[in-house]
């Protein structure tokens, strides 16, 4: 079960990310994140202390979310990887994209 929620601080967004980011979620994912691309002033925080899994969709997602702010001026940023997250992000080079909290 994945539940995404939004919380819009102005200057930030606030994405947590709650149970498996996976395959089968992952047009729910994409869905639930539309908000997020449809700001373009702000950075975005992803918080993943409730992620327990990610798959290859869901990284690609995670991806679009960096290109989008990025392209805008602003950071994408992970707060609260779990060291199995850490170590998935580390491999597939995301910890030299997004800044870490």
């Amino acid at each position: 079960m994945l539940n995404i929620t939004i919380n819009d601080q102005g200057e930030k967004l606030v994405v947590a990310i709650c149970g498996d980011l996976d395959n089968a979620a992952s047009s729910q994912a994409e869905s639930s994140l539309a908000p997020v691309f449809e700001r373009t002033d702000c950075d975005v925080i992803i918080n993943c202390a409730e992620l327990n899994y990610i798959s290859s969709s869901g990284l690609r997602i995670l991806l679009n979310i960096y290109k989008h702010t990025r392209s805008n001026g602003h950071q994408a940023i992970l707060k609260s990887l779990s060291e199995d997250l850490k170590e998935v992000f580390q491999l597939c080079g995301f910890l030299q994209l997004f800044k870490e909290l």
